[in-house]
This record gives structure tokens, sequence and C-alpha cells, in this order.
């Protein structure tokens, strides 16, 4: 190849690197609030709604949006009175179903373990449904809403060949940290559609 061609291509090379770079909504987060033409430069974060049967599990979508608008603060200032804005948030659904089993056998059953034919669930996945609004004081207008759906896995709960059953405890506990967990990253995914233009 001779020295112009290859300039030449190294040339088309880079105008389509910048060109990708550029048109890509996440190369660069803007500095600027895009609720500002809508008078919004303050927002509470009341909390949420809890429309399912597992306590507490507001607590943890409402900390965790707290946190990530509170990062972010440079686009929309978060207060506790007084704001522009508010942010409406429900957990609609919360499901655990089982995912992986471990099945009795006569071994099992003979050593004071497991029961033949009895099945013992080892892993479950947690799945939550949240409903997130941003409404605006003045009007009660409706100015952002989305609906975020995650799921994870999580262990039952400790237990050995010789224990007949999961700990019930440890099983509330991992439940509760698994929440915890995905809460955090569900209200990240909400903060930022909340805050960025793409």
């Amino acid at each position: 190849m001779s020295r112009t061609g290859f300039s030449t291509l190294l040339s088309s090379v880079l105008i389509s690197a910048s060109l990708y770079v550029f048109s890509c909504g996440y190369g660069f987060t803007s500095l600027k609030n895009r609720w500002e033409k809508e008078g919004v430069n303050t927002v509470s974060v009341p909390v949420f709604k809890n429309n399912t049967i597992e306590g507490g599990a507001e607590v943890f979508f409402t900390n965790s949006l707290r946190q990530h608008m509170e990062s972010r603060s440079g686009k929309l200032t978060l207060v506790r009175a007084n704001a522009d804005a508010y942010i409406d948030g429900k957990v609609e659904n919360i499901t655990l179903t089982r995912g992986s089993v471990k099945f009795g056998t006569a071994e099992t059953e003979a050593q004071g373990g497991l029961a033949s034919k009895r099945m013992l669930a080892q892993t479950y996945v947690i799945k939550a449904r949240v409903l997130v609004k941003m409404i605006r004081n003045r009007d009660k207008k409706i100015l952002w809403s989305d609906s975020f759906v995650q799921s994870r896995s999580m262990e039952s709960g400790s237990y050995t060949d010789e224990r007949k059953s999961t700990n019930v405890f440890i099983k509330e506990s991992s439940k509760k940290e698994s929440l915890r967990e995905l809460a955090d990253t569900m209200m990240q995914f909400a903060v930022d559609s909340l805050l960025e233009e793409f």
C-alpha cells in the first residue's frame, strides 16, 4: 500500500471512530439540568409506596434513589421540603421463585440428612417491579415516568447434608440483602433515565 493510500485509510478510520464516539449518547454526560425548562431545579423523594407483602422493601428503594440522586446533585438538587417536583415511587411487585434444588436419596436419608424423595431449594430468584414518576408540584403534571423490572439469584440459606432443611433466618437475611442490592441497581438505572437525555 502506498503512503498516500495508508494516510487516506488512517484518516477514514479516525473520522469513523470520532463519529461513532460523538454520536453515542453514553459518550459524555451533560452537566446541565434537563428539567430546568420545565421549571424544576429541586426535587424531593418521599418514602415509596409498597404494594407488596415484603415489609421494608420501600425503604431500600427510597434510600437507594436518594443516594444516587445526591451523587448526581449537579443536575437536580435533592431537598426535603418546598421542592419544584417530587418523586412518586411505588414497589409494585416482588416475587421469589425456586431456582436450583437438591433431591434427597436413600443414601442421604440413611446418613440422617435429607429424606429420600424430598426436595430442598438451594437457590431462589428474586424479582422486583418498581414504578417511578417525577411530578411537578405546582400543577401535579407528570414530567417523567418509567417502570423498572429486574431479578437476581440468591442463596436459600446455609445447610449441610446432615440437616434436613434450610435455616429460615439465614434465608430471610439473604433475601433482604439481595433485595437491597437489587434496589440499588434498579434505582441507579432510574436516576440515569431521569437525569440524562439520550
